[in-house]
């Protein structure tokens, strides 16, 4: 994360953590759902307030008398979270009234605390101005407390104007600007069926255990995302939920997560798709991620994740790639690789492979090289004509990328049909394959 002051959320589940961060941020960051756990992981977004940049780090809820293995990883994450931060907002549900675990969780507080400011909330009150429902919380030993409604927003002014109060002022502050291209290009998402290995793959990559890994299907629920600096470079991982078959999505925060998925997926320039090799097939789910990277134009890498477990010789790779370009014909374009994420096994070959598409997705055809592919593409063989007319072929050009995509000037767009289109490409990939891009073509005047 950049050097700029970060606030940690903290709180027992349910509490409304994930609805003050976005109430904070401005915007529906967090999935917010009346279900007890769903944020598990660290998850980051940046702030201002007053003129101050800050990052806040919604965290998962804390029970302290919970010793499955899935919170003791939940705990982890805020004992990083802790760490890392200048600041701490305790967060306690006012409807609720004061727990038991409230007073645990403050005592665990209590070594930050003495590092750091820290900000009692008592949320999900209504009336942010009426002391009667704060009583009992004043048991805490914490004065002030600050009542809000993260929901409606009462309170939260208050709250904000006093934490960021000590933190330097950014004399002039502008909003983030739109991602260039070059930024664009470095968003990485990284998707897959439940249970596959990615935020394994995505902890792995990244160097540190910021996803929670868990044999329990459906353990990432929001997408997080990470910026890692590798060699001078910066790469923006993406990890998602597990895109379950749409008969298994069973409840709202599962369907939330979901779409984001699919929507972090719309948006991202380059996808790894990550499969099981120890069970060395492709499912129908497996099928239904790789339709959805292809309708969204994306960049895309193949990852045959968990080859530690796998069959290791010559003839099961050549199969399993055989088997992928069957299954996957519209991602001919993807390089594929197998990793494992437990070992590390080439891992730095994928971070070899993700600099080579993405150089890639930067390359242009010249002008001059453009024009040869037109004309030889026509002269062997025309288009159809349209209504009677022939189609004249004027220019063909590139955008610049990524994603990889032209346009052809022509006298009559609508008649240039789908399957002449498809042929235009395919001339072009003769000249210049763009590994790990799909084509688009524009057809206009």
């Amino acid at each position: 994360m950049e050097s700029i002051p970060t606030i940690a959320i903290i709180g027992r589940p349910n509490v409304g953590k994930s609805s003050l961060m976005n109430r904070i941020v401005g915007y529906r960051h967090a999935i917010v759902d009346p279900t007890p756990g769903v944020t598990r992981d660290r998850n980051y977004a940046e702030a201002n307030w007053n003129g101050r940049r800050f990052n806040v780090v919604d965290t998962g809820g804390l029970d302290p008398d919970d010793s499955q293995p899935l919170m003791k990883s939940i705990k982890q994450q805020v004992d990083f979270a802790l760490k890392e931060a200048n600041t701490i907002i305790f967060v306690c549900d006012g409807q609720a009234g004061l727990a038991p675990d409230d007073k645990q969780i403050l005592n665990f507080l209590r070594r930050y605390w003495s590092q750091h400011p820290m900000y009692v909330v008592i949320n999900k009150l209504d009336n942010a101005n009426d002391e009667t429902q704060l009583v009992e919380f004043y048991e805490l030993g914490i004065d002030p407390l600050y009542p809000v409604s993260s929901v409606h927003g009462h309170g939260v002014a208050d709250l904000l104007d006093e934490v960021v109060k000590d933190m330097p002022r950014n004399e002039v502050f502008e909003e983030e600007p739109e991602r260039s291209k070059e930024k664009a290009l470095e968003r990485i998402a990284i998707v897959g069926k439940p249970n596959v290995g990615k935020s394994l793959l995505f902890n792995t990559l990244i160097g540190e255990n910021r996803s929670i890994v868990d044999n329990v299907e459906g353990t990432t629920r929001d997408t997080i995302l990470f910026k890692h600096v590798r060699g001078g470079k910066t790469y923006n991982f993406i990890d998602t939920a597990g895109l379950r078959r749409p008969d298994r999505e069973k409840d709202d925060v599962e369907q939330y997560s979901v779409y984001r998925t699919l929507g972090t997926i719309k948006r991202t320039d380059l996808v790894i798709l990550v499969m099981d090799a120890s069970r060395g097939g492709i499912t129908h789910q497996d099928k239904r991620i790789a339709g959805r990277i292809i309708d969204s134009g994306a960049g895309c890498i193949i990852v045959w994740n968990k080859w530690d477990i796998s069959s290791h010789d010559e003839h099961f790779w050549a199969e399993l790639i055989k088997s992928t370009r069957e299954e996957f014909p519209l991602l001919a374009f993807a390089p594929m690789i197998s990793t494992s994420a437990k070992t590390g096994l080439r891992v730095n070959k994928l971070f070899e492979m993700i600099d080579h598409v993405q150089a890639t997705g930067r390359r242009r055809i010249s002008p001059e090289i453009l024009k040869t592919i037109l004309y030889d593409a026509v002269t062997i063989q025309p288009p159809p004509t349209f209504k009677g007319h022939e189609i004249k072929m004027k220019a063909l050009m590139q955008y610049d990328g990524p994603p990889v995509v032209f346009k052809l000037k022509c006298s009559e767009p609508k008649g240039v049909h789908f399957s002449y289109q498809r042929y235009l490409l395919n001339h072009i990939r003769q000249e210049e394959t763009f590994e790990g891009w799909p084509l688009k073509l524009y057809v206009g005047n």
